[in-house]
């Protein structure tokens, strides 16, 4: 499975696991449905499919008629093809109070409004801090009086931390707003250099970590084959005054990642998303011993092309050298993939494979700010797994793969609306 800031890896696989939580159901969901697609017959994938939809649409904060015939239909769908968990004896029956449930949770929202903070994880939170660590806390004899002794102190002291926190705070401000900061100069030292592309904003640090790279670096570490011609090309588009024709003479200067700050989504949270994009070499591990190694790390991203969004690979971030002329802007190199393909019949995920000119892969340089956010791609696996392929070559290995919307809720939410 490629990687993907956040996601778990299962390195056991998941029969290992022996007790399954609710994290553990949610991190699994990320890559359920991709991960069956073509492994299993067309029915049960409809089956996950349709019941990760209804989950999806679920948690969203806010709702419209849309997402709430979203719900719906995902549901509809799931009954309509459940039984073939019956006709493989996966299930013999479905009297499960929680799928009952289900069929309630429309007319809930329509009259309580969304569904979002409605479950079990924080009563189960709960039980771990007013009962487990309270009866850890006594002599476990006649311990009800002590767990309730226990708890009443540590609620006095949450409430003295909380106001001692206060009040730190408001002096802060006070402090601030007469003029007597003693620290104001450390203000100024601002560490990244951020990009503002409509309501998204792009963040680079401010010093590169890997000036004056080569040519041949990027095309030998980074993969950037094509890296020359593009930046030709480039050149030739945006910096038309430019009468240097660059060479593998030139050097540029690499950054890490690039920070994607995403401003609020209503339906998914109050609060601006940090997102990263990176795009970094495989590092060897150190003589000694001492230093672990680390994989290459090339992350896919949603990029705005001229009249959709595609994916994109991006192998390098950089800046562009002082002797081809002042341009403040950073820049990516990319390695194009298709417009995005009809959505298996299936899954319902929408399929892409890598762009190709000329029987080489597409590259291109591209402004930063043209990145609209991370995603994940998954290799169209079939019953059978290559079994050459790891998380951090498969999507060098790999030629198809599936856009997974279900990595995330961010995510699953602009995916309806790429064309």
């Amino acid at each position: 499975m490629p990687d993907y800031p956040g996601l778990r890896h299962f390195k056991k696989g998941i029969s290992s696991v022996k007790q399954w939580t609710g994290t553990e159901h949610k991190e699994m969901q990320h890559i359920f449905v991709a991960l069956i697609a073509g492994a299993v017959p067309g029915r049960v994938v409809v089956v996950a499919w349709a019941i990760l939809d209804f989950c999806y649409y679920a948690q969203l904060h806010t709702h419209t008629s849309e997402s709430l015939d979203g719900l719906e239909n995902a549901l509809t769908v799931f009954h309509a093809h459940k039984d073939v968990l019956k006709e493989l004896d996966v299930r013999d029956h479905f009297n499960i109070p929680k799928l009952h449930q289900l069929s309630h949770y429309i007319q809930s929202i329509k009259l309580f409004g969304a569904a979002d903070g409605f479950n079990t994880e924080l009563p189960e939170r709960l039980h771990i801090d007013f009962a487990k660590e309270a009866y850890r806390a006594s002599n476990k004899h006649d311990y009800k009086e002590q767990m309730v002794l226990w708890l009443q102190r540590q609620e006095a002291i949450f409430w003295r931390v909380s106001y001692l926190e206060w009040v730190a705070e408001h002096g802060a401000q006070t402090e601030h707003q007469y003029g007597y900061d003693s620290n104001s100069d450390a203000e100024e030292d601002f560490d990244f250099v951020p990009v503002v592309s409509q309501d998204i904003v792009h963040v680079l640090v401010k010093t590169p970590p890997h000036p004056r790279q080569s040519i041949q670096h990027l095309e030998t570490m980074h993969g950037a084959i094509d890296f020359l011609p593009a930046f030709k090309s480039f050149l030739q588009k945006y910096v038309p005054h430019n009468h240097i024709v660059p060479g593998y003479q030139d050097c540029f200067d690499v950054f890490r990642q690039a920070v994607i700050i995403i401003p609020p989504n209503p339906r998914v949270s109050e609060l601006p998303k940090r997102l990263r994009v990176r795009a970094t070499p495989e590092v060897l591990p150190s003589p000694s011993g001492r230093k672990p190694g680390s994989p290459a790390r090339f992350d896919m991203a949603l990029l705005t092309d001229v009249i959709a969004v595609r994916v994109a690979q991006v192998r390098v971030i950089f800046t562009l050298p002082r002797q081809f002329g002042s341009y403040s802007r950073p820049l990516a190199y990319v390695e194009w993939f298709t417009p995005f393909r009809e959505p298996d019949q299936f899954s319902g995920l929408r399929q892409v494979s890598r762009s190709t000119r000329h029987l080489r892969r597409n590259g291109a340089v591209v402004h930063v700010n043209e990145l609209v956010r991370p995603c994940h791609l998954v290799p169209k696996m079939g019953q059978k797994v290559d079994p050459s392929w790891t998380s951090a070559n498969v999507y060098e290995m790999a030629s198809n793969f599936y856009f997974n919307e279900f990595i995330d809720l961010d995510t699953f939410c602009v995916s309806s609306a790429i064309t």
